[in-house]
């Protein structure tokens, strides 16, 4: 049995399980909505599709949550879109890591991250982020793919709690989570 001091932090992460296609657009959004409204401090990166007039997706927008900032972080070109390329701005990447810096530096409450995609399965991305907040004790909640299961698991080592994807079990975990006041 290891002896852990009482200076390393609680192990508070979250991989929220969705069905990639399935429409769940602002859940994420609207539960960091309602924990900042209850007075807590929430910090991290959701997406936003854009959409044309039609509906057709056009982009995503990472936003950060402690201040609102739009980060283009994906613009397909007519050439990605017809050779199927991928048109991911990597150096957009690095504004929403540094988001995620930024809050987890000013002592958020929560972290929330939309999502855990290729990047972050390669170790890019956010995922040194992800790490760095659970490292510092902030419950961090993490919008992952429910086909990428196995490298969630190899990723957060199974110490975080798989959840749900829906707002009442986000809000039943941080519950359990969140800080003393």
């Amino acid at each position: 049995m290891t002896n852990h001091s009482s200076s390393e932090p609680e192990i508070r992460l979250a991989g929220a399980f969705y069905v990639s296609g399935k429409s769940q657009l602002g859940l994420l959004r609207s539960f960091a909505k309602e924990v900042t409204a209850s007075g807590w401090r929430v910090g991290g990166v959701i997406q936003e599709v854009l959409r044309d007039e039609d509906g057709k997706a056009i982009g995503l927008d990472g936003i950060a949550l402690d201040t609102g900032e739009r980060i283009a972080i994906n613009r397909p070109t007519k050439e990605n879109r017809l050779n199927k390329t991928c048109s991911l701005d990597i150096s957009a990447l690095a504004d929403a890591s540094s988001a995620v810096d930024r809050a987890i530096r000013a002592g958020v409450d929560l972290v929330v991250i939309e999502k855990f995609g290729e990047q972050e399965q390669q170790g890019d991305g956010l995922a040194s982020d992800i790490l760095h907040a659970v490292s510092e004790g902030i419950p961090t909640l993490v919008a992952v793919p429910e086909g990428v299961r196995d490298q969630w698991n190899e990723f957060s080592g199974r110490l975080g709690q798989d959840l749900e994807f829906s707002a009442s079990v986000f809000g039943e975990w941080w519950e359990s989570v969140k800080p003393d006041r």
